[in-house]
């Protein structure tokens, strides 16, 4: 699952562009800018999951690690269930 969305004032200082990626084999969901990345766990076996608590670390594009904010992470998870509802037709469980 891939899917690029543009999206105009952009919240918390989220990017306008970002793609998620879900690995089905390592049950992770990775949420992707141009210059940073973040992962959660993620998973599909007994409907469609996510843990919400497990997103805390972005990895940048220099190698630096810094942390996800408590509104970064709100904002994702608000693109994850839309971008799963609009984009999958499938209802998205946000878990702590």
């Amino acid at each position: 699952m891939s899917d690029t969305t543009s999206q105009s004032g952009a919240p918390h200082g989220l990017a306008d562009k970002y793609e998620f990626d879900a690995e089905f084999r390592g049950e992770t969901l990775h949420y992707i800018e141009a210059t940073r990345r973040t992962s959660m766990i993620w998973t599909w076996t007994n409907g469609y999951r996510m843990s919400a608590s497990s997103m805390t670390t972005w990895s940048n594009s220099d190698g630096a690690q810094s942390p996800v904010s408590n509104e970064e992470r709100l904002a994702i998870i608000d693109r994850a269930v839309k971008y799963a509802h609009d984009i999958q037709h499938v209802k998205l469980i946000v878990e702590d």
